[in-house]
C-alpha cells in the first residue's frame, strides 16, 4: 500500500511538472520541519550542488507552497506561504484583480489564508474563484495557483476587499517538493551575470 501511495504521490509532482513545464524543476524531499502541525518552515534534501538558490519557488500538490530562504551544499531551508512572515502578491485569474495573500499560523487552524487588499471595483469575484501569483510579485513566479477562494467581503472603508482563501497545497501532508531551479529575477533580467 505505501508503494501506491509514493507512486500516487510521485504520479501528482510528475503532473505538476507537466503543468509548469516551461520552468526547470527539480524534485526534493522533505527531511526536516519546524515543530507544529503544519509544514510552515522545512528543510529538503535539496541544496547549491543540485542547483538550488534563494528565492527559487517551491511547488506541490496542484500549487505554491513557498519560497527558499537559506541553502546549504545538500540542503535548502524552504519559508511557506502559510508562515506568518509570508505576504505574497497575488491575483484573481478571472479578474486580473490583484492582492495580497498573507499567511496566518493560527487561521491556519480552519484550512485557510488569507488576502486582502484587493479593489472593490466592478468586478466580481466569488467563492470558488482561483487566486495565482500575480506578475508584479518580486520573487514569486507569475501564475502559480495559490488556491481558491472561500470568502470573500468588502471592508469597511468600501475600497478594498478581504477574505479567505483554501490552499492548493495540504500543508499538512507534504513529503516532497518541485522546487523551479530558475528566479523571478533570472527571469526578469535583474542581476544578470553573463
Amino acid at each position: 500500500l505505501q508503494n501506491q501511495d509514493e507512486y500516487e504521490r510521485l504520479k501528482d509532482l510528475l503532473d505538476l511538472k507537466d503543468e509548469y513545464s516551461n520552468y526547470p524543476t527539480i524534485a526534493a524531499r522533505i527531511i526536516a520541519k519546524d515543530s507544529g502541525n503544519w509544514f510552515s518552515t522545512f528543510t529538503i534534501d535539496k541544496g547549491s550542488k543540485d542547483g538550488i538558490e534563494v528565492n527559487m519557488n517551491v511547488l506541490a500538490g496542484s500549487g505554491l507552497v513557498g519560497i527558499v530562504t537559506d541553502v546549504g551544499p545538500t540542503w535548502a531551508k524552504v519559508r511557506s506561504i502559510i508562515d506568518d512572515s509570508s505576504n505574497i502578491s497575488a491575483m484573481a485569474i478571472s479578474t486580473s484583480d490583484t492582492c495580497i495573500v498573507s499567511g496566518d499560523m493560527a487561521l491556519m487552524g480552519t484550512g485557510q489564508i488569507a488576502f486582502s487588499q484587493m479593489e472593490n471595483n466592478d468586478n466580481v469575484v466569488a467563492v470558488g474563484d482561483q487566486i495565482v501569483t500575480s506578475y508584479i510579485s518580486d520573487k514569486y513566479l507569475q501564475g502559480i495557483l495559490i488556491g481558491s477562494v472561500s470568502e470573500v467581503n468588502v471592508d469597511s472603508n468600501n475600497l478594498t476587499r478581504s477574505g479567505y482563501i483554501t490552499p492548493a497545497v495540504d500543508f499538512k501532508n507534504i513529503q516532497e517538493v518541485l522546487v523551479i531551479t530558475t528566479t523571478k529575477a533570472e527571469l526578469t533580467g535583474e542581476n544578470k551575470t553573463e
